[in-house]
């Protein structure tokens, strides 16, 4: 008896082949073949993402403290990161880590020189 009820609960209900030749003839095609990418290298059907705007964040280092110590920061306190004066400076996009660099001066901003673009793997 316990073997026919496991048979019958992994068993996959039944599809009628209308149902099925339906969903494929309504599913979208597409193959890489077919993509124009005429705008600078990129698919066409991917430029509207191009507009999207993203946050760009550049992380010089960090440092641990008591809320005692976070507390007691007046004006002209200077906080000592855990990063050296010459260490690459960590790019993130959304938070996700995506290049190093280094800190440059442009103009009177502050900027970033990418030294290494950081791989998907």
């Amino acid at each position: 008896m316990a073997e026919e009820e496991i048979q019958e609960a992994t068993a996959s209900p039944e599809v009628s082949e209308d149902t099925t030749a339906e969903a494929v003839a309504t599913a979208p095609v597409e193959s890489a073949a077919e993509e124009d990418t005429d705008t600078g290298g990129q698919p066409q059907n991917l430029e509207f993402l191009l507009d999207v705007p993203v946050k760009l964040t550049a992380e010089l280092g960090s440092s641990k403290m008591t809320m005692q110590e976070l507390l007691d920061l007046n004006l002209g306190a200077v906080v000592q990161l855990d990063q050296p004066a010459n260490a690459n400076v960590d790019v993130f996009v959304n938070h996700k880590l995506v290049a190093r660099g280094e800190v440059v001066v442009a103009e009177d901003n502050f900027g970033i020189r990418i030294k290494e673009i950081v791989s998907k793997s």
